[in-house]
C-alpha cells in the first residue's frame, strides 16, 4: 500500500504572507488542526502550521512567524510502511504529500494510516502491550483556561474527565481548546520619558504608543460545560483492527481504556496503535 492510496487529495491550505485570523478562519470551518502553508500564486509548499502553534504564540499574527518552515514531505509513491517510520522518527502527525518535493498535493496523517490502513488489517492482536498508562486527567469543575494550562504544562494532547467520584465523565483535546477559543484585541499603553543628565528637571516627551495585539481567550468556565460527554472506550483485549475501526466510525484520535469493571485504566492513541502496527508488521 502507498501514500497515494490513504492520502486526502483535496486539502485546504493558507499563504504567506497572510494572518492568524486567515488560519484561524480556515481550521473553523474546514474543522481542520493542521494545514500546509504555501506561497501566494503558487502551490509551493514553504511551511505547516498548527493549532499548538497558534497557541503558543498568542500574541504573534503573521503566519511567516507561527509556521513550521521546510516541512518534511512524502511523494504519492512513498510507501505506508516509509510513511510510518518517517511519522515516528520525526514525531509528527502529518505531512505534505508533494510533487518533485514542492508543488502540494495532498496530505497524509496518522489518522489516515489508522482508518484506510489499520482499519482493514486482520489478526493483529490486542492493544494491550501498546495502551499508554500514565495518565494527565483532570476533575469536571476545573475552569477551562487552568485545564488548558495543564494540559501545555503536561505536553499531552488529550484530558480525560474525572467527576466528583473520580469516575470518566467526559473528554477533552487539542481541538476543542482551539474551537472553545476566541481572538481578541488587547492594546497597551506606553509612554516615553527622559530626563537631562546633569540637571535637576526631567521633560516629558508627551509620546504615547498605543499598541494594539491579537490574542486567543479562553472562556472562564467549568471543563463539565463544554466537554465531550459521550465518551467511546476499549479495554486491553480490543484488537488493533477493532480499535482502528472505532476510531473511524467516531472520528477519534484517542480513545479512553477501561479495565473489566469499566474503570479508566489507561489511553490509546492512534499513534500507539501506528507503532504497534510498524512492529507487528515487520
Amino acid at each position: 500500500m502507498k501514500v497515494q492510496d490513504i492520502m486526502e487529495e483535496k486539502v485546504p491550505f493558507v499563504t504567506v504572507p497572510g494572518t492568524r485570523d486567515e488560519v484561524l478562519n480556515v481550521m473553523r470551518e474546514t474543522k481542520k488542526t493542521y494545514l500546509p502553508v504555501v506561497k501566494k500564486g503558487k502551490m509551493e509548499v514553504v511551511g505547516t502550521i498548527s493549532e499548538r502553534n497558534l497557541m503558543d504564540k498568542p500574541e504573534e499574527s503573521q503566519i511567516a512567524l507561527l509556521m513550521k518552515r521546510d516541512p518534511i514531505t512524502v511523494s504519492k509513491e512513498t510507501t505506508v510502511r516509509e510513511l510510518v517510520k518517517i511519522l515516528l522518527e520525526n514525531n509528527l502527525r502529518y505531512v505534505p504529500v508533494t510533487k518533485d518535493g514542492k508543488e502540494l498535493v495532498g496530505m497524509v496523517s496518522v489518522s489516515d494510516v489508522v482508518r484506510k490502513a489499520i482499519a482493514v488489517e486482520k489478526d493483529l492482536g490486542p492493544i494491550k502491550h501498546y495502551v499508554k498508562k500514565e495518565l494527565v486527567t483532570v476533575w469536571e469543575g476545573t475552569p477551562v483556561p487552568v485545564a488548558f494550562k495543564i494540559m501545555r504544562l503536561a505536553r499531552v494532547s488529550v484530558l480525560p474527565v474525572l467527576d466528583d467520584n473520580g469516575n470518566l465523565s467526559g473528554i477533552i483535546d487539542d481541538s476543542d481548546f482551539l474551537h472553545l477559543s476566541e481572538v481578541v484585541s488587547e492594546e497597551k499603553v506606553s509612554s516615553i520619558s527622559a530626563t537631562s543628565e546633569g540637571t535637576d528637571w526631567s521633560w516629558d516627551s508627551g509620546d504615547i504608543f498605543h499598541i494594539t495585539t491579537k490574542i486567543l481567550r479562553l472562556p472562564n468556565r467549568p471543563i463539565k460545560e463544554v466537554m465531550t460527554k459521550s465518551v467511546e472506550t476499549v479495554t486491553e483485549l480490543t484488537s488493533f483492527e477493532d480499535c482502528a475501526r472505532k476510531m473511524r466510525k467516531f472520528d477519534l484520535n484517542q480513545i479512553p481504556v477501561t479495565d473489566a469493571k469499566g474503570n479508566l485504566s489507561g489511553i490509546i492513541r492512534d499513534i500507539d496503535l501506528i507503532r504497534g502496527f510498524f512492529q507487528i508488521s515487520k
